[in-house]
């Protein structure tokens, strides 16, 4: 992750499916983030006790704001792209 963030380039992710925990963590990584409609996104790691990887507990908050970052993190939530999009998680969503 931190590799991603030094490249020294605009860095665009596309996404869709299901993105858990790791998933989250690379599209915080990213400068702009596409979503496929049908994308959903869940924090993941709470449930299956598995430690966030990647700096993704930092760089959350910073995404979405803190309580909506405390909100996924402690009720494992499963969100659309719509409402990702709503919550500055990606910044756009396509069919």
């Amino acid at each position: 992750m931190t590799a991603l963030r030094s490249l020294g380039v605009p860095v665009v992710a596309a996404t869709h499916g299901k993105l858990i925990g790791g998933g989250i963590a690379v599209l915080t990584c990213a400068d702009y983030v596409v979503a496929a409609a049908e994308a959903t996104f869940e924090h993941g790691n709470l449930v299956r006790g598995v430690c966030p990887i990647g700096g993704y507990t930092a760089r959350l908050p910073h995404a979405v704001g803190p309580s909506r970052a405390l909100r996924m993190y402690l009720t494992n939530e499963t969100i659309g792209a719509d409402q990702a999009c709503a919550i500055r998680l990606v910044h756009e969503v396509q069919p």
